[in-house]
């Protein structure tokens, strides 16, 4: 009874002294937050703050947290962002709805019609935007793959001058196999020293290679040589990097809080330029003599443009174009060859029909032609694009609207939101690609496939015996994006593909290293393989 008494006379104590006393500045500025914070709550139940409720979408707005809406969810799915993406499609259907602090609202569409209308019918209205070029500036500058409208155009019309049927034919006959029989060299060595090999590794080495001296005249002599590649290292940590900031929008600060990461990110930017420049430098020294001497590569166009106003490019300017076009130029060929010998090697049926297929038209010749990578191996082709259907070079991408529109189906968009494609997770829609859209089938790709008599009238004693390549549609197979940002260099890789898989599949067998985990995709702005790719490599009897 003491105790109780006691308490009731503090606590009269107190309530006088509240009420006889006058509250501070800093007391006042703290209930006003608590209050602007509640009410804030309350009026941002369940998406992010400054965000657009938005009752038409129903179900498809995914409940979110209060202010921060569905960026925790993001960032507890970051190293599995794909799986997460694919799987959030095959629950709501082939859209639905995120909002995210400082992004705002992303609707995220999953369908050939959707795609459509935002690469191509409405495309002006659909712009890389503030978002995405902030987050990547640092790495990439001003180049094609974060500018928009008149700076995109530029990039492009420049670029396309390199990209022709004549450079594509020489390639087949000459870069091609040079690199790749460095590569052979390479798979030799380990061979004979009875040795695994990562061919993930040995792949991005290749496409460094070929890419670096055809297009900037950089010899990076990746694949000569053992070890550790400066730029490829750098390249990689920077993309994987970049990949965490489209689930964080606070990126910007948690890159200099995580002690040592501003260092890293800097070391490694400081890397891409130390090469980029190099290339800038090494040509600007050029006598004419030099320029004779060699071909006109995608470097020479850009450094000899002149404006209408008579300015040219500044280093700078050019080594953002290096750093982009090296992104894809290596990245797409090194990836798809990654994953499509992954899955030669997980199936085995495949691997036997598209060895069977080498054979019989190349007949252990190397004489490669243009004509017979692109027409002559249907089956090659079809692995290849059945490949980066299921593993395309980016597999999610993202646009910013520029006034009011509404999508196929009636979904409306704001301008300022945020459309979200994934190549990734249209490659396994099943209402586009058949029950069979997680699974590795080539045969999908072709026609006649199996009809065609061996010895049919008209037919080439060395024909391919899987009837014909058959092409989708872009925007039902958009690994190499669609409409007017279709991708520039598309035969550029295909065709380094199909070189490099010819070139091995005549002379080699390949295995994984058992007790190894299945391969999965790591979180990047690309999608490379967490785990190296080890592999048994023996010779063809």
């Amino acid at each position: 009874m003491v105790l109780v008494g006691l308490r009731r006379f503090i606590e009269r104590q107190l309530n006088n002294y509240n009420r006889n006393r006058k509250r501070s500045f800093f007391e006042y500025v703290i209930l006003a937050t608590m209050g602007l914070f509640l009410g804030a709550i309350i009026k941002y139940p369940n998406r992010a703050f400054l965000t657009r409720a938005r009752p038409d979408l129903k179900d498809k707005a995914v409940k979110g947290y209060p202010l921060l809406g569905n960026m925790p969810q993001l960032l507890k799915n970051s190293n599995d962002s794909l799986g997460h993406l694919n799987g959030a499609f095959k629950h709501f259907g082939d859209f639905f709805s995120l909002t995210i602090p400082l992004f705002g609202r992303v609707i995220l569409v999953n369908t050939p019609e959707h795609f459509e209308h935002v690469l191509k019918t409405n495309f002006n209205n659909y712009i890389k935007g503030s978002i995405f070029r902030d987050q990547l500036k640092d790495i990439l500058g001003k180049g094609i793959f974060v500018s928009d409208q008149d700076d995109w155009r530029f990039h492009r019309k420049t670029a396309s001058n390199i990209f022709t049927t004549k450079l594509y034919r020489q390639l087949v006959t000459g870069a091609f196999q040079d690199t790749g029989l460095d590569l052979c060299s390479v798979l030799d060595r380990h061979r004979l020293l009875q040795r695994p090999v990562d061919l993930q590794e040995q792949f991005l080495k290749l496409t460094l290679d070929a890419f670096g001296k055809l297009t900037f005249g950089l010899e990076f002599n990746a694949l000569t040589c053992e070890g550790p590649n400066e730029f490829g290292d750098a390249f990689d940590y920077l993309t994987a990097n970049v990949d965490t900031r489209t689930s964080n929008p606070f990126w910007f600060l948690t890159d200099r809080i995580i002690p040592g990461k501003s260092r890293k990110l800097q070391e490694a930017i400081g890397v891409l330029d130390k090469f980029g420049y190099m290339a800038v430098e090494k040509r600007r020294a050029e006598t004419e003599e030099d320029k004779a001497s060699r071909p006109r590569d995608l470097l020479d166009h850009f450094i000899n443009h002149v404006a209408d106003d008579g300015t040219t490019l500044t280093d700078v300017e050019l080594r953002d174009v290096f750093v982009n076009f090296m992104i894809a130029g290596r990245d797409t060929t090194a990836q798809g060859l990654s994953w499509q010998f992954y899955l030669l090697m997980t199936h085995p049926r495949v691997m036997k029909n598209l060895v069977r297929e080498i054979d019989t038209v190349l007949q252990g010749s190397n004489a490669y032609t243009y004509e017979t990578m692109m027409h002559e191996l249907p089956y090659l082709k079809a692995v290849f694009h059945e490949t980066l259907r299921l593993y395309p070079p980016v597999p999610k991408n993202v646009k910013m609207a520029v006034e009011d529109d509404v999508l196929p189906g009636g979904i409306r968009v704001y301008r300022g939101d945020v459309i979200g494609i994934s190549s990734y997770c249209l490659g396994r829609n099943k209402s586009v690609w058949g029950e069979d859209a997680e699974q590795f089938v080539p045969e999908r790709w072709l026609v006649d496939y199996g009809s065609l008599p061996s010895a049919a009238p008209g037919m080439k004693a060395n024909a391919s015996p899987f009837g014909k390549f058959k092409a989708e549609s872009p925007y039902k197979f958009t690994s190499f994006n669609a409409g007017p940002r279709l991708c520039l260099g598309q035969t550029f890789a295909t065709l380094e593909a199909l070189v490099t898989s010819c070139m091995l599949l005549q002379k080699y067998e390949f295995k994984l290293v058992p007790g190894q985990a299945p391969a999965t995709p790591k979180p990047s702005v690309t999608i490379p393989m967490t785990n190296p790719l080890l592999t048994i490599v023996t010779a063809r009897e």
